[in-house]
């Protein structure tokens, strides 16, 4: 092949691999999650945090959102949003606009742990044991964060039951899988319910 055939080829290919985001998004993945795919409790861990995960960050992008352009959502649906952060603000115990902006600032804090949270769900996938750090973490952040900048009513009052469970049930059961993966690596045969004497019984 001559450097000219060779020229075009590699054009081909390269106009090729930036007309479909395919290879790009397969490579950061691979880079994210990595080439193995761990066991199956592993993987069901994972789906159950990712889930957990998408619905609290989808719900904090939309609140950070709605704080930022209450004055364009005003203007086009005519609802009074700075109005009502404020009325219920006021019913926590804030004045003027110190609710909304704490609000803001606890979001921004949020995004942050909960990109931390995929850290440490990623490094779960990959079966690292240190997962948990960024898990416990992260999770310590966004809790305390919101007590300390919108206080324990606004967490009591104005999260749901399902935020509730579901932010505990990450944590818990993140810590479970930790206990979990700690005695796998330890050389322990390991099951869901706990150690696996299986090996033990045969004999």
């Amino acid at each position: 092949m001559t450097d000219s055939n060779k020229k075009q080829s590699f054009r081909e290919g390269f106009e090729a691999h930036l007309e479909s985001p395919i290879p790009i998004l397969t490579r950061l993945g691979t880079f994210i999650f990595g080439k193995k795919l761990p066991d199956t409790y592993t993987k069901i861990s994972f789906y159950f945090g990712i889930a957990i995960w998408t619905i609290f960050l989808v719900w904090i992008i939309l609140g950070y959102m709605v704080l930022t352009n209450t004055s364009w959502i005003e203007a086009e649906k005519g609802l009074d949003v700075h109005q009502l952060i404020s009325d219920r603000g006021t019913a926590l115990g804030f004045t003027g606009d110190a609710f909304q902006n704490k609000l803001i600032t606890f979001y921004n804090l949020a995004i942050v742990a909960w990109a931390g949270m995929f850290i440490g769900l990623a490094l779960q996938w990959r079966k690292h044991l240190y997962f948990i750090y960024f898990i416990w973490i992260s999770g310590a952040v966004y809790l305390f964060g919101m007590w300390i900048l919108l206080g324990f009513s606004y967490w009591y009052n104005d999260t749901t039951l399902f935020d509730k469970i579901a932010f505990f049930f990450l944590i818990g059961h993140s810590s479970l899988h930790y206990y979990f993966l700690r005695k796998e690596l330890l050389g322990e045969k390991v099951n869901f319910f706990g150690i696996d004497d299986s090996d033990e019984d045969e004999e």
